[in-house]
């Protein structure tokens, strides 16, 4: 296996292009998904450069121009709520807010549409959530992001009584309230050090729901289990605690408020149904307006009768209870398994087609698309050019005996993403010892498409993962992906606080510090962080990886004060009544499932951005200054600090240094060492209720924004360039062996923690003969057993190239950027180049 030689190209460019059309009417298996796909409403930002993110002039563009609009329904009903409970406990607040959301939130059915809901107020708006976060928005929507989102009234109403209401009183500000002034700088600054911590701004939780028990109860099943606890509870006030009577009393109060809020939307939905069937003149689109009528009325209040039912109950819980009551994120689901039973039993009973669950499949993934992320602060925002909500879903993987789960479904899964050429939902293949030969194949045609669907998952190392994280045997069984690479367990609590972990650390820049920091010319001692080593004494890897461990505890030990108190006020501030309902232990304990998730699996994950850059500056340190004396750290320092400016030749010999990648023990021996220094590091630090701090691999595009707040490193990169794409991912270019030479290095780092790897294949190696050669890699990946993750890019270089200097005729053309596939048209020039400069493998 080597790379591949710029000959080889097995499809012209206009040819390769033209073969992404699916059917004659355009994407889609029937003319009705093709036609909402093409009135479909792209909400992806755009970004040209990535600088003007960073220094925060970056407008928000849409592709096709599209003119999205600032969703003021739900900030507006949230606040009108929250003015009214002024006083009130705030689990009643949460609740009452969401209920006059439910009730009073824009509800809409697109012609065609047979999956109903939406959590933005109309077809062309993004939702915002001002209990969240809103010091941003009066300036956005003023000179920033946003100001070409709304209109005058509404600029009027979000600076003068939305944000006004909400400032001093949103989460992120009472959290910021609560930060020790000394560390207040650093937790806050941002890129300007190298920890990216206040991840509250952003207020995203992750639930992966356990539909097989909602499926099986239906909600109002739920609900009268909380109407009972709460009848028992009035008649043991004299036996409790006054305090525990209390709690649980206004929790399950509630959750009910909660329960038949959701009922009360779908029955809105329902009525605008039969709405629109009387005045439809269609008769077959009107059958399918009173169908939708009757479905509507029956889930999600009561279990689904049939697959349809299954899937409209199931997109009415993720609207209202993971977008609308809160920011939720990632989806998680493994969807072939848990609509396999209504598919089987429609389609004996000759009430269902296959050809009709997969034009059905492909209306839930259009709905997926369009939710759009929410508009963060622009800088956050704009950040994530060309992501949407990365809502991955699982497919495939094993049954409680071994077996393989793979199903009809998983297939009709692929094909859907395939006829579609969208790049949500994310798709992770579950890969086990027994999978089927042919869900495989099927995997390799769609990932042939060009489009980065599926990821592959080993299941065994998510398994491994929730045994590591203390989970039981059997709930470790249940750990699923949802987001990047992040893993939950179904129906339990890791990512449910309002903040996605503790905060990013910018490895690099810490090393950074460490190399330059007191240097004649080089960076100024900071005010109360401590000093490492004089880096001109250092005279080994050892030696330097101590001083690296003294500036990460430094910043670590921020990320944890920062995490702890946000945790607390999360827990006493920001309930989730309406999640609670839907979770199992909160419901029966009435206890709030914030709390339940102190007491549980807390989620202090650790986002480490950059660290293979690290890795490939150590070994380049160890190999050209402390084995071949060839250059010092003085020198080194020197030349960074020029970024290199004048010094060429020396800039050479670093970037031709070994590299991790290639399958040299000597890079790779120190790629582990590298990797355990800053895990171990890392795991050595505990939150607040005692759960050990953790690495999640995710980098979504960070890995290009973060960059350029990173100088030039010993690796030979450039100060402002991109940093390596994934936790496990050779640097772009620098794996210069072949495929197999990537596995093999990166299977020598043991297993502790979901990351990372891209790879980018030719196309024409996963096509005829090849392909047979490429699923045989792909269990070559699955059987090195230490590597939870891979993913491809599978597009020409030669299209690539094309494709940036003449756009227009690539519409549609994807590609895999880190954790999630984008539209190439919606990435910035820099990302782009960083894909291209992946090395084209082959086999």
């Amino acid at each position: 296996m080597g790379n591949s030689p710029s000959s080889i190209s097995s499809l012209f460019i206009e040819e390769r292009e033209s073969k992404q059309m699916s059917h004659a009417w355009g994407f889609g298996s029937t003319p009705r998904t093709a036609k909402l796909r093409s009135e479909m409403k792209w909400k992806a930002a755009v970004v040209k450069d990535f600088m003007d993110v960073i220094i925060g002039l970056a407008k928000c563009e849409f592709r096709k121009e599209e003119h999205i609009r600032v969703d003021m329904d739900r900030a507006r009903l949230v606040t009108q709520s929250y003015r009214k409970t002024d006083g009130q406990p705030w689990v009643m607040r949460m609740a009452r807010a969401f209920e006059n959301v439910c009730e009073n939130f824009p509800i809409f059915i697109k012609p065609g549409e047979l999956i109903v809901g939406d959590p933005n107020g109309a077809p062309d708006e993004l939702r915002w959530y001002p209990e969240i976060a809103c010091r941003h928005m009066p300036d956005a929507v003023t000179n920033g992001g946003f100001s070409e989102m709304v209109t005058d009234t509404e600029r009027l109403e979000i600076i003068n009584d939305i944000c006004t209401y909400w400032d001093g009183r949103c989460v992120s500000d009472r959290i910021k309230a609560a930060i020790p002034h000394a560390m207040a700088p650093d937790i806050l600054e941002g890129l300007a050090t190298p920890i990216e911590a206040a991840l509250w701004e952003m207020g995203i939780v992750g639930f992966v729901y356990d539909y097989d028990t909602l499926f099986q109860q239906g909600l109002l099943a739920r609900i009268r289990v909380a109407e009972r606890k709460l009848a028992d509870l009035e008649k043991q006030v004299l036996e409790i605690p006054p305090a525990e009577f209390v709690e649980k009393r206004t929790n399950w109060q509630a959750m009910i408020l909660c329960g038949k809020a959701i009922l009360h939307y779908s029955q809105r939905l329902s009525e605008l149904a039969s709405q629109q069937a009387k005045t439809e003149l269609e008769p077959e689109r009107r059958k399918e307006l009173e169908e939708l009528n009757g479905m509507l009325q029956w889930v999600p209040a009561m279990p689904p009768r049939s697959f349809h039912e299954a899937l409209q109950f199931y997109w009415i819980i993720e609207v209202t209870a993971k977008f609308l009551a809160v920011y939720g994120h990632g989806g998680g689901s493994r969807i072939d398994q848990i609509f396999w039973p209504y598919y089987e039993k429609d389609l004996s009973e000759n009430k269902l087609t296959r050809q009709g669950a997969l034009e059905l499949i492909e209306c839930l993934f259009l709905k997926i698309q369009e939710v759009g992320l929410p508009l963060e602060w622009p800088v956050t925002f704009t950040g994530k050019a060309g992501g949407e909500i990365f809502y991955t879903l699982n497919i495939c993987g094993s049954k409680e005996d071994g077996s393989d789960a793979s199903n009809e479904l998983s297939l009709i899964i692929m094909e859907a993403m395939g006829n579609l050429h969208i790049n949500q939902p994310p798709i992770a293949v579950r890969y086990h010892k027994n999978i089927s030969a042919d869900i495989i194949d099927h995997s390799i045609d769609l990932l042939r498409k060009g489009m980065g669907h599926p990821s592959y998952f080993n299941e065994d190392l998510l398994e491994r993962w929730g045994l590591i994280r203390g989970f039981s045997a059997y709930e470790a069984k249940k750990v699923v992906v949802g987001g990047c690479v992040t893993s939950h367990v179904i129906g339990k609590y890791d990512i449910c606080s309002g903040t996605p972990g503790t905060g990013g650390l910018i490895v690099p820049k810490v090393l950074e510090e460490v190399l330059l920091e007191g240097v004649p010319g080089g960076l100024e001692p900071r005010p109360n962080v401590p000093e490492t080593r004089d880096p001109l004494t250092i005279h080994s890897t050892d030696e330097l990886l101590e001083a690296l461990k003294v500036r990460l505890r430094y910043y670590l030990n921020e990320l944890k004060i920062s995490w702890d108190i946000a945790q607390q006020i999360l827990m006493t501030t920001h309930p989730d009544p309406c999640n609670s309902l839907l979770l199992d232990e909160p419901l029966e304990s009435g206890i709030d499932l914030k709390q339940w998730h102190k007491k549980y699996h807390t989620y202090p994950a650790v986002y480490t951005l950059g660290i293979m850059t690290v890795v490939d500056s150590v070994i380049a340190i160890e190999k050209l200054i402390f084995q071949d004396n060839k250059y010092t750290l003085e020198g080194l320092a020197t030349a960074l600090m020029a970024n290199w400016d004048g010094y060429e030749p020396m800039r050479h010999d670093f970037l031709n240094a070994p590299k991790y990648g290639n399958d040299d023990d000597f890079a790779d021996g120190l790629a582990v060492k590298v990797m355990a220094c800053i895990r171990d590091t890392v795991q050595s630090f505990r939150d607040g209720w005692g759960w050990s701090f953790m690495i999640d691999g995710g980098t979504a595009a960070g890995y290009q924004s973060v960059g350029l707040a990173v100088g030039a490193t010993p690796d030979g990169r450039y100060a402002m360039t991109h940093l390596t794409d994934g936790s496990r991912s050779p640097m772009a270019g620098a794996d210069r062996n072949g495929p197999t030479a990537v596995l093999n290095s990166a299977a020598k780092i043991p297993f502790t923690h979901m990351e990372l790897l891209n790879q980018r294949f030719v196309p024409i190696f996963l096509e005829g003969e090849n392909k047979e050669l490429f699923a045989a890699y792909l269990r070559e990946w699955y059987n090195k057993g230490t590597i939870p993750h891979i993913q491809f890019n599978v597009v020409d270089s030669a299209v690539l190239r094309d494709a940036q200097e003449h756009p227009e005729k690539y519409p549609n053309l994807q590609v895999r950027v880190a954790g999630y596939s984008a539209f190439w048209i919606d990435l910035p020039k820099g990302t782009q180049d960083s894909i291209i400069a992946r090395s084209e493998q082959t086999l």
